[in-house]
């Protein structure tokens, strides 16, 4: 299981040293729900321009000029990636070959002449292999060298975009030019999930910079001795519990909610989950 090494000659503040340890445990979990659906470079470009941001209000909020260089110091990026980032205001541009490049292999099929039938100006069956216009220089013109050409294949055939056609010569014909790399249903699911993890977030991070009074309540509940053969028990219990307070919780929303929406209002709420670690590994005792 992955963990983060320190130097035994380098000091660091013990805060460090925990964040140090609970930062894969979060990033984990966060792997799991998009891997498969957006390649670490995407994910690399969006985490670097949201680094700069943040570190940007974090110095005007403490009253420091927010410098190239007091950025990169923050951040531990190159000036000139802040200034890139900076530049773009942070607006973010990501190639579509590597937010998925599946889809753009799909639409470099799809629009571009040169392999597109002459005659029907519709993307043509392509062969397999061979120089020219083929399947196999469609990978390298939109997808790039470092993913094989039967890797790109077996993974848009399973998705139900394009079919091989045997015979003499291998084709590749195409069936659909929208690629999905997960369900509808789990991309619902991977939107709450995110949604409610920031929410969680957000009540930490107020918590820690406000006063005792004004803190909101963030809290959690659980034990580390649960007989995995009372598990399901304890779910049915834990959700009809659940259910009787999410309708108190509904009756209070409902009696501080104003009956139209105006300028100046704001989203308040809370959450209820039940959770469970089948990788006590990953807590730790």
């Amino acid at each position: 299981m992955l963990g983060v090494a320190m130097q035994e000659n380098v000091q660091m503040p013990e805060e460090a040293k925990a964040i140090g340890k609970a930062i894969p445990l979060v990033l984990r979990r966060m792997v799991r729900l998009i891997i498969g659906t957006i390649p670490f470079p995407a994910i690399a470009e969006i985490l670097k321009s949201i680094y700069v941001e943040e570190a940007q209000k974090k110095l005007i909020r403490d009253g420091t000029n927010p410098t190239k260089s007091a950025l990169a110091l923050l951040t531990g990026l190159d000036t000139r990636v802040v200034s890139t980032i900076q530049d773009a205001e942070f607006n973010i541009h990501i190639d579509p070959q590597k937010i998925c490049p599946e889809a753009a292999l799909l639409e470099t099929w799809a629009k571009d002449s040169f392999f597109q039938d002459e005659i029907t100006k519709k993307p043509a069956i392509l062969p397999l292999e061979g120089r020219g216009r083929s399947f196999h220089s469609l990978v390298l013109k939109s997808v790039g060298r470092n993913i094989t050409v039967k890797t790109v294949l077996n993974k848009l055939v399973e998705s139900g975009n394009v079919r091989s056609v045997s015979g003499n010569i291998d084709r590749v014909e195409l069936l659909s030019v929208f690629y999905s790399p997960i369900s509808s249903d789990r991309a619902i699911h991977t939107d709450i999930a995110f949604l409610e993890a920031s929410r969680v977030l957000n009540a930490v991070i107020h918590n820690m910079n406000s006063v005792p009074g004004e803190r909101v309540p963030q809290q959690g509940r659980w034990t580390y001795r649960l007989n995995p053969e009372n598990y399901k028990k304890f779910r049915i219990r834990a959700r009809k519990l659940m259910e009787k307070q999410i309708k108190e919780g509904e009756v209070l929303l409902e009696e501080f909610e104003e009956p139209k929406k105006h300028p100046g209002q704001i989203t308040v709420g809370f959450g209820w989950y039940q959770w469970s670690d089948h990788e006590p590994e990953e807590e730790g005792e």
